[in-house]
């Protein structure tokens, strides 16, 4: 077996973080497929990614825009050796796992996660989909339309607006010149007008495109690196190598020159004034891979220091953000990209602005590169990949298959930097200096966005977007080609923050401990610690909420919260930069009654940073100067939220109705409106008068004495600040807010529209109230956990992949502050009602049939051990570990270790208990348990369904809701319908014939009549159920609170174990 492969690269020759426990290798079957297998012994979490080096490039070939999409979509569809077209998901859903997929520029990226015992069966799973998948004719049609709900998910997503724009306006012979998600049109109506059947274009495209010596492959299990390359070579050998070419783009620019120093101006969806500056590379810059001279130029004009570029600007109120980086378009090129979000302003401004950025450019490059600099972003490069710590399976496979690439097929890098390529080894001052020489005015494209331009008399087809494309003024030209120097721009000072220390204080425990300690409890303290004893890395993090009563009395109290903590952080702009870019994050925002402030990165430096943020917090006075910019970025950001994508809003709207306390956007905006700078600067003065309650949390690389030392330091600084109450009850009863309740079988309506008046899309979530969180429904909380695990496959499967209500379906376990249940989401075209009436007759449909016989005690054990395997799974860093305390601490609760008793009583549960419980919550009509929310959030544009559509749908339907689905395949029955031509008598005829069915005369009866009703009207009359509601507030008056949070165990119990080293 051992001829069957060459190793390129194997173990102690791959340079690895220090703290990488993992072992690697790298090798090249003889079929040419690249593989990097990894073992990890610890790991719980199994998983594999395979990248092939084709992607949307490839379409132009075959003049089907959207063709290796599509590939992506159907290629899960079904193998020889696995037919059934939900084999896959079905497999990874009771093992614990998940799967997803990517098509970028050139690559097309699958990749999946399962629990550690299951790895060999998903992956001979998986394995089939690149020797011989079947591309069902059945599918073709769904997953069409699956492609183009996704496209229609992004026509009012301003990233993909402007990246098609800037496409179309590019080379017409470069590839990036296209349209690459694809929709109904360019993958069926237009192919179909042509003659041309699209499912033998795909055909050829994957028989053309797909190749094992294009394919990277990786995959890690705790199962040894023999072994693991011993099942790749069994799985993968088979995959045909076809000795393509790699994608070539060299000699043919990304812009034609006609098509360079140009001014792009469009309308965004968005509240945005943005400016855009870029300049093509002719380089992908991967053999400069050891001097990345890039990075020089991206952290000199990221930098937000005082002398910036940004820190400038700013103080002109002519900016609020900018961003600068180099970014790989493709094979043999890159743009360095300038990105500037104007004020209204610096929109009026916009040449003085770009103006600046040159002059910003002429200083970095009238004097040489200097070593200083180029260290400090080197040292911190050494240093983060030094201490880099695990992601999770998923994302680890995934990255890495995508960049095996770089040491497969081309020389520049030695396979054994497969890990450590990001670090910057070479000081390089002509590549700095040559990478400089593009950074010019007669290299330039600008684009403006902002919905106050006019006179855009373009059109661009894919997305509609209005735009102009003309020259840059001449004028302008000339002033950017003339700047002189600019004595307030200058580069940054050495930066202080750099850590120096990185000794680590514990050691890594066999049992490590599942909680903090409480080391301060008191009226006004709170103070939790715990020193890391899993991960050894010399990080930490140090989490704070500062409770404040008025933070939470009203919209206007909300509102000018968050114009604080803004103008806060902007205030510190130039001390958190520099924190920031030596791995030391800081922020700050308001949350419920309070500001909660976060701390991270390499422990040496941390407590400093926190002493000047805090001080400067508790002493802090806004200015009257920033607050026009920061309140227009406030407001900005409320605006935008209601254009997001309706899925994306609903989580929102749902918390909003049913938690106390809450405000909606709209109202935030009018409280925004009336605040003048004197009423915020009252209230930021009487902010701590009411007193205040701190919760902290430091975890990490941290002695005792350390903690010790945060914690009084905290304590010293809000010395001056009173206590909410000297009672500790009283304290719990001001800070842990309620959710209101519906009453038993309860079914309540919350109904929006969805502000954007062009989206077409609707969302519904669908929540089913089961219990209150306390220690007491322990059980009823894990019978639940149960029911989504069980439930998440057949979800899917049902509602998005066989009746195709839309891209976005997802089903699982839903919080709100008192109670718990769960929910299915679904976005969709389809109205909200004709949604609620799916969701419905699946659950019925799943309580009734998939519970039913074929529910076997072997099936329900695997569901209970995939729940278990989940509640189980290890968390892969310091960071994840520390969310999970600082989350079960917020939520009033502090149910560290939920998850243990949980399996525990996952253990006792049997199958008929289980089904008890589903009969209970899941059924419908008389005696049923669950209350339910039913959240609309309703799309503007009227749904446009012919009748042969709405006729397809209403029969499969039909044949799944009276359990014909099994008699007769999707595939089949849409054979039957098209050979019918959708006539309902023909229709019936046949499915007769095909069902055997005894009395015929009955059947056709009881379909035809059903089928013409539905077809006419979809939804039944009796839906939208429930009561309505349309404002959250007459929700919230007609409904009891559901109880406060309390501990499930007495905080007592968790107290530091010294006591005298207590608080």
């Amino acid at each position: 077996m051992r001829d069957s492969y060459t190793i390129l690269a194997d173990g102690s020759a791959i340079l690895k973080p220090a703290l990488d426990e993992r072992s690697y290798r790298f090798l090249k079957l003889n079929n040419n497929l690249h593989v990097l297998v990894i073992h990890d012994a610890s790991t719980d979490r199994a998983g594999a990614s395979l990248d092939v080096n084709v992607g949307s490039f490839a379409d132009k070939n075959y003049g089907v825009p959207g063709l290796a999409h599509f590939c992506e979509h159907l290629l899960f569809m079904g193998t020889a050796k696995y037919p059934a077209e939900n084999t896959y998901s079905s497999y990874l859903a009771k093992h614990s796992g998940h799967s997803n997929a990517y098509t970028a520029a050139e690559h097309t990226n699958y990749y999946f996660e399962v629990s550690a015992d299951h790895l060999e069966g998903a992956l001979d799973r998986f394995a089939q989909f690149f020797i011989c998948p079947l591309f069902s004719t059945s599918c073709k049609d769904r997953e069409i339309c699956a492609v183009d709900s996704e496209n229609k998910k992004n026509l009012q997503n301003d990233l993909w607006r402007m990246y098609q724009l800037d496409k179309l306006t590019s080379n017409p012979a470069h590839p990036y010149n296209s349209f690459s998600t694809g929709n109904l049109a360019t993958l069926n109506d237009e192919p179909a007008s042509r003659g041309v059947n699209v499912r033998d274009v795909l055909l050829r495209f994957y028989c053309e495109q797909y190749s094992a010596n294009l394919m990277s492959l990786v995959v890690l299990g705790r199962q040894s690196l023999d072994v693991l390359t011993e099942w790749v070579l069994l799985k993968f050998s088979d995959v045909p190598d076809h000795g393509l070419a790699r994608p070539f783009y060299d000699g043919c620019p990304l812009y034609a020159p006609e098509q360079m120093c140009k001014l792009t101006c469009a309308r965004p969806i968005m509240v945005s004034n943005k400016l855009e500056v870029s300049f093509p590379i002719p380089s992908d810059m991967e053999q400069q891979w050891r001097s990345k001279p890039a990075q020089y130029y991206s952290h000199l004009l990221g930098h937000e220091s005082k002398g910036s570029l940004l820190y400038f600007l700013k103080n002109l109120n002519w900016v609020n953000e900018l961003s600068a980086g180099n970014m790989k378009v493709c094979q043999g090129t890159s743009l360095f990209m300038v990105e500037l979000e104007l004020t209204p302003d610096g929109l009026a401004n916009w040449q003085a602005v770009l103006a600046h950025l040159f002059e910003y450019l002429h200083m970095v490059k009238l004097q040489p590169p200097q070593l200083w600099l180029w260290r400090e972003i080197s040292d911190m490069s050494k240093i983060d990949f030094c201490f880099r710590q695990k992601t999770g399976t998923a994302s680890t496979v995934s990255k890495m298959s995508n960049a095996l690439h770089k040491f497969a097929q081309n020389l520049y890098i030695p396979p054994e930097n497969l890990l450590d390529y990001t670090i910057l080894r070479d000081f390089d001052p002509a590549e700095i200096t040559a990478y400089g020489a593009h950074l010019v005015p007669s290299n330039l494209r600008i684009t403006i966005t902002s919905q106050l331009l006019d006179d855009l008399p373009e059109r661009e087809k894919w997305y509609g977007t209005e735009y102009s494309f003309d020259d840059i003024p001449g004028d302008l030209m000339s002033r950017l080609h003339k700047v002189s120097q600019n004595p307030a721009l200058h580069l940054p000072v050495p930066n202080t923050f750099i850590p120096k220390d990185f000794t680590v204080h514990g050691q890594k425990a066999v049992e490590p401990l599942r909680h903090p300690h409480l080391i301060c409890d008191t009226c006004k303290f709170e103070t939790w610690y715990k020193q890391d004893d899993t991960f050894c890395v010399p990080k930490g993090y140090i989490n704070i909420t500062i409770h404040a009563p008025p933070l939470g009395a009203s919209v206007e109290a909300a509102a000018m919260g968050t114009l604080l903590c803004e103008l806060f952080d902007d205030a510190l702009a130039d001390l958190k930069y520099y924190a920031s870019i030596v791995g030391l994050s800081s922020s700050i925002f308001q949350y419920r009654d309070a500001f909660s402030l976060k701390f991270g990165g390499y422990n040496d430096k941390l407590p400093a940073l926190l002493e000047l943020v805090l001080r400067n917090l508790v002493a802090f006075a806004p200015t009257e100067d920033r607050l026009e910019p920061i309140k227009y970025k406030v407001t900005k950001a409320l605006v935008n939220a209601a254009y997001e994508n309706p899925y994306t809003q609903i989580g929102n709207h749902f918390l909003q109705f049913v938690n106390e306390k809450t405000h909606t956007d709209a109202q935030k905006l009018a409280a925004l409106e009336r605040i003048s700078f004197d009423d915020l600067s009252r209230f930021a003065k009487s902010l701590w008068e009411q007193g205040v309650f701190v919760q902290t949390l430091i975890h990490g690389n941290f002695e005792y004495a350390a903690a010790a030392l945060v914690h009084t330091l905290i304590k010293d600084i809000c010395k001056p600040l009173p206590a909410i109450s000297e009672m500790a009850a009283e304290v719990y009863q001001k800070v842990n807010f309620q959710s209101h309740v519906l009453e038993t079988a309860e079914h309540a309506r919350y109904e929006m529209v969805l502000t954007d008046p062009v989206n077409v899309n609707s969302c519904i979530e669908y929540f089913i109230q089961i219990g209150r969180i306390c220690a007491e429904n322990a059980r009823l909380r894990v019978l639940t956990n149960l029911l989504c695990v069980i439930l998440l496959e057949p979800c899917f499967n049902q509602l998005r992949t066989k009746e195709q209500l839309g891209y976005v379906v997802f089903s699982g376990y839903r919080l709100n502050r008192s109670h718990f249940g769960m929910r299915i989401l679904v976005q969709s075209e389809r109205p909200c009602e004709y949604l609620e009436f799916r969701i419905e007759k699946f659950l019925e449909r799943f309580r009734t049939k998939k519970l039913g016989a074929e529910f076997t005690e072997d099936a329900f054990a695997k569901f209970k051990q995939a729940l278990k395997l989940k509640k189980l799974t290890k968390l892969n860093n310091l960071h994840e570990e520390c969310s999970s305390y600082w989350t079960h601490i917020n939520d009033g609760y502090y149910d560290f270790e939920q998850k243990q008793r949980d399996v525990a009583i996952l253990d006792t549960i049997t199958k008929k208990e289980f089904l008890l419980f589903v009969s209970e919550h899941l059924a419908f009509g008389a005696g049923h348990q669950s209350a339910r929310i039913s959240v609309y959030l309703k799309s503007q544009k009227q749904p446009l369904f012919d009748r042969n559509k709405n006729f397809s749908a209403v029969v499969h339907n039909y044949m799944y809701e009276n359990d014909h689905d099994k008699d007769v395949v999707s595939d089949v029955l849409d054979e039957i319908i098209e050979r019918s031509k959708f006539d309902t008598v023909a229709v019936a005829d046949e499915l007769c014939k095909k069902l055997s069915i005894a009395d015929a005369a009955a059947f056709k009866e009881k379909f035809t009549a059903q089928i013409e009703a539905r077809t006419q009207s979809p939804t039944p009359p009796e839906y939208s159920k429930g009561q309505l509601y349309t404002l959250d507030s007459e929700f919230k008056s007609s409904h009891a609170l559901g109880g406060r949070p309390e501990p499930v165990t007495e905080l007592k119990s968790l107290y530091y174990p010294k006591e005298e080293a207590r608080l």
